[in-house]
């Protein structure tokens, strides 16, 4: 039965290609609502697009070939949980890391809630601890 309605694991594949894989900002107003709600281990909170825009072309400028490749999506109504693994080579400053010319491979898990076609929720858990490491902090030795 066709409902008009976008599935919404293809919204979340958009958002990871157009977002993370891309770092394609002009096209983030199709993708997510003007306001998300966003949650990490860090806190929760509305956080508007403009700023989110802003966290992903500082990433894409510290790692240019930025790419996150999803093992699987699994959808349940308006929500989808996708895990994969994060790649990129560290060409310019990230969270006051000059350039190290390191790769990353961390893992991720990450659930979006679709409203009315576009991701309006993110909840995010990603190896931040692996990631400085392997660019060569070790925040347990700070």
């Amino acid at each position: 039965m066709v409902t008009g309605k976008p599935d919404p694991k293809d919204v979340a594949r958009r958002y990871v290609e157009t977002v993370w894989n891309e770092g394609n900002v002009e096209e983030m107003d199709e993708v997510l609502t003007e306001h998300q709600v966003y949650h990490d281990p860090t806190g929760d909170g509305k956080e508007p697009l403009s700023e989110f825009k802003a966290f992903i072309r500082g990433y894409h400028r510290a790692f240019p070939d930025l790419q996150f490749a999803v093992d699987d999506y699994i959808a349940e109504g308006d929500l989808v949980s996708f895990w994969g693994r994060a790649t990129g080579t560290h060409e310019g400053r990230f969270m006051g890391i000059e350039p190290t010319g390191n790769r990353i491979d961390i893992m991720g898990i990450n659930v979006v809630r679709v409203e009315d076609g576009k991701v309006a929720e993110r909840w995010a858990n990603v190896d931040i601890f692996g990631m400085l490491k392997q660019l060569g902090r070790d925040p347990l030795a700070e």
